[in-house]
């Protein structure tokens, strides 16, 4: 591998040798394996998520014998779908799709048309709803929920009232972390889920406003949950400037360089790691056997329309303030806040 995350070592070398069938026959090989080509159609190649998934992926394509084909869809529904046919023309072995979202019609026919080729297609970090497919690798999103709420019932000593700004209805991924939240909220009397709102396209400007519009009604709130760590990012925003930084506790998710920074500053206090690499790590090494014709190892099934998709899910983690440490080798600006190691 070119690069290699040392937070990610043991965990790599786990799942390379107990999670997949046939790992320990694949290195008793002296040759290569068969050469094969996998395309992929990411939802953006600039975000977070997209750009370790993508370091991952290249870092395994030499040692796999694999050409790898990266299309950009820039969060773009009518991209995706040009990206999808483009992969069908260049005849790929199998097609790791990360869905801009996770209902999208226009991909419908063209979906069929990769079934009809006998494609291996593989849906990575959100599901394609009412969609055949071989393999879908996500984090667990339900528990990322699960941690936040955790978390923030904890901070607030299980009392207070509480916002969560959730991503666009349409999308699983945020459909699970909201389940996840309400899960653990909803047990606890004293806990009162003053609002919670969808915000299309997961849009940090209007995660913004249903903060700003909160705090006028309730100038007493306790807690802000986040889908994610860019509206994470506009609540504490507004709290800046409010002068109510460390009175709201605030929790994300994907741990993106800003939220990271902002738990260093102390003005943000958790954020969920959804370890990309390791997502993009497994996502490739399930379309390798799919295209091969391997066997893989799956944690469970689920129900997807009239279809059953066997699911791959990803660990996570919960950063703040005291495992902070744990981001330093993929945002070394974070150095500059940690002083010592202990």
């Amino acid at each position: 591998m070119k690069i290699l995350h040392r937070k990610y070592a043991f965990l790599i070398l786990i799942l390379f040798t107990l999670l997949f069938t046939g790992c320990a026959r694949e290195e008793k090989v002296s040759k290569l394996p068969s050469r094969i080509t996998i395309g992929v159609s990411f939802a953006s190649l600039n975000s977070t998520t997209g750009r370790f998934i993508r370091e991952a992926m290249e870092d395994l394509k030499e040692r796999d014998n694999v050409e790898l084909i990266l299309l950009d869809a820039d969060e773009n529904e009518e991209r995706e779908k040009e990206n999808l046919e483009r992969l069908l023309q260049e005849k790929v072995d199998a097609i790791i799709i990360q869905p801009v979202k996770s209902k999208n019609e226009e991909l419908k026919e063209i979906l069929k048309e990769i079934e009809k080729k006998n494609i291996p297609l593989v849906a990575m970090d959100r599901i394609i709803e009412d969609t055949k497919l071989d393999a879908y690798l996500t984090s667990n999103s339900f528990r990322v929920g699960v941690e936040q709420a955790k978390y923030l019932a904890q901070q607030m000593e299980e009392q207070g009232k509480v916002l969560i700004l959730k991503g666009d209805k349409d999308d699983n991924v945020a459909i699970e972390i909201s389940a996840g939240n309400l899960e653990i909220l909803r047990k606890n009397q004293k806990i009162d889920i003053v609002s919670e709102e969808w915000h299309q396209e997961w849009s940090a400007d209007l995660a913004e406003k249903t903060v700003r519009k909160t705090l006028e009604k309730h100038p007493d709130l306790k807690g802000i949950l986040a889908n994610n760590s860019d509206m994470a990012m506009a609540a504490v925003k507004v709290l800046k400037e409010k002068n109510l930084t460390g009175q709201v506790i605030t929790v994300g998710a994907d741990a993106t360089r800003e939220a990271c920074l902002a738990i260093a500053r102390e003005e943000h206090d958790a954020d969920v790691d959804k370890m990309p690499y390791v997502l993009g790590m497994v996502s490739f090494k399930v379309a390798c056997y799919l295209a091969r014709q391997e066997p893989w190892e799956y944690d469970t099934v689920v129900k997807n329309g009239e279809h059953e998709v066997r699911v791959k899910v990803t660990p996570i983690m919960l950063i703040d303030k005291y495992n902070l440490i744990a981001m330093r080798d993929r945002w070394p600006e974070l150095n500059k806040y940690i002083k010592t190691v202990k």
